[in-house]
């Protein structure tokens, strides 16, 4: 009976003190638009990566595009912002379709055939950050005005998904 009264002690307190939000200090609000050929994109993940040499408190912040491509940058929280700094830049929209059908059994192992395959909304240079050719800073004070314009033809061919082994 001790030993149960102890353990949800340990579990009020835990739950107690769990109740406050997280909030990475130094953190500014940083916003913008995202559009590819002057049209703005719905949908697109976006991946700021700090640069090579940035301060070891910097952390990578994200954001998805609404339907008018406007985001607003998360490191914790939706909304919280990113730490001032240069980031390098990466956009993704992709669809992934099919998956891993059994056809059958060897033994007692399923037999799968993976069909799998992924179709590219974007030019896929914008995929990695180091191809995209994005830089951005985000000032000290955070920023309403983040412009990311990405320009070029869209291959929509299914692109065969590869699996890793380990």
């Amino acid at each position: 009976m001790k030993k149960l009264f102890c353990y949800f002690a340990i579990l009020g307190i835990i739950l107690c003190g769990c109740n406050r939000t997280p909030r990475l200090a130094g953190l500014v609000k940083a916003s913008g638009t995202l559009t590819l050929n002057g049209v703005p994109v719905e949908g697109a993940t976006i991946l700021f990566g700090p640069v090579p040499g940035s301060p070891p408190d910097n952390r990578a912040a994200s954001a998805t595009t609404d339907a008018s491509g406007k985001f607003t940058l998360m490191t914790l929280l939706p909304g919280d912002g990113a730490f001032p700094g240069t980031y390098r830049v990466m956009v993704n929209k992709t669809e992934a379709t099919g998956g891993g059908i059994v056809e059958g059994t060897e033994g007692n192992d399923p037999k799968f055939k993976d069909d799998r395959t992924s179709i590219d909304y974007l030019p896929r240079k914008y995929k990695d950050p180091a191809t995209s050719g994005i830089e951005i800073t985000i000032p000290d004070k955070g920023t309403k005005t983040i412009e990311i314009k990405l320009e070029g033809e869209i291959d929509t061919t299914p692109q065969k998904i590869q699996q890793n082994r380990r």
